[in-house]
């Protein structure tokens, strides 16, 4: 299957062709008072970059470990790998330890179906997490839509850093820089941070604080125990684990921080 990637006209394109959906989704959210439900998305425009390890072990702290009610959307079409390892996941238990967590609801959306996701769950939970595609293809930017705050994750890879400001500003200039949309903020970190090469990242993040690129304060490590034991939609972060300055935790306060900004 080929996947076709977007260029900032054609970005401009959907979004003109979506003008009067925005203009409905903003009164329609504005209008449900019964929670302020934050929507927001640990996105990448390429495979990779772990943004889906991320986003539900993001989903499963806050809702296991915080209490927050929480719905995860897997926009992954045709994968949909989150959706399939809740139910992997399930399969290991039985009815009664199910329904004494409570999991949280993982559902599957397309570019078609994601409104209507969205509106049935709005103003019901406090968090709302989009995990997209890995490329700026019609599924990603309609998902975009819908995004209020955007957290994007990248290393010190000269490619990945010239990719990852480009993503940036086409966020930006379609997204962040139109009152019609949604989208509040468009965050960075750095993602599998390494402590031996400290002096490069912090060279990177002075650079980019100057091109006036935001930059979040915390980071993420690269650690292998993230993707083999810590993405899990049934379990939290030990607590006693990932509670240190610059771990796993530590980033995670800071989504909250921004997203309820």
């Amino acid at each position: 299957m080929t996947i076709h990637v977007f260029n900032n006209n054609e970005i401009f394109m959907v979004l003109q062709q979506h003008s009067l959906l925005l203009s409905f989704i903003a009164i329609k959210l504005k209008s449900l008072h019964k929670m302020e439900t934050k929507i927001i998305s640990i996105v990448g425009e390429k495979g990779g970059v772990g943004k889906t390890t991320l986003n539900v072990i993001l989903a499963s702290n806050l809702h296991y470990a915080n209490s927050k009610k929480v719905l995860l959307l897997d926009a992954d079409n045709p994968q949909y790998s989150i959706y399939k390892k809740r139910q992997r996941e399930l399969s290991l238990l039985d009815a009664s330890t199910i329904s004494e967590m409570s999991p949280y609801p993982i559902e599957r959306v397309t570019a078609e179906s994601i409104q209507d996701t969205i509106l049935r769950y709005y103003g019901l939970v406090d968090y709302i997490i989009l995990d997209l595609p890995g490329s700026l293809n019609v599924e990603m930017v309609k998902g975009l839509l819908y995004v209020e705050h955007v957290f994007i994750p990248f290393g010190h890879d000269e490619l990945e850093i010239d990719s990852t400001s480009n993503f940036y500003f086409t966020l930006k200039n379609n997204f962040l820089d139109n009152e019609e949309r949604v989208l509040k903020s468009v965050n960075l970190f750095f993602n599998k941070y390494k402590l031996v090469r400290k002096n490069k990242f912090s060279l990177l993040r002075e650079q980019f604080e100057k091109a006036n690129i935001p930059m979040m304060h915390s980071v993420v490590r690269d650690r292998t125990i993230y993707k083999e034991q810590y993405r899990n939609t049934l379990y939290p972060i030990p607590e006693n684990k990932e509670g240190g300055q610059m771990e796993l935790k530590r980033f995670f306060e800071e989504v909250e921080q921004v997203s309820n900004q």
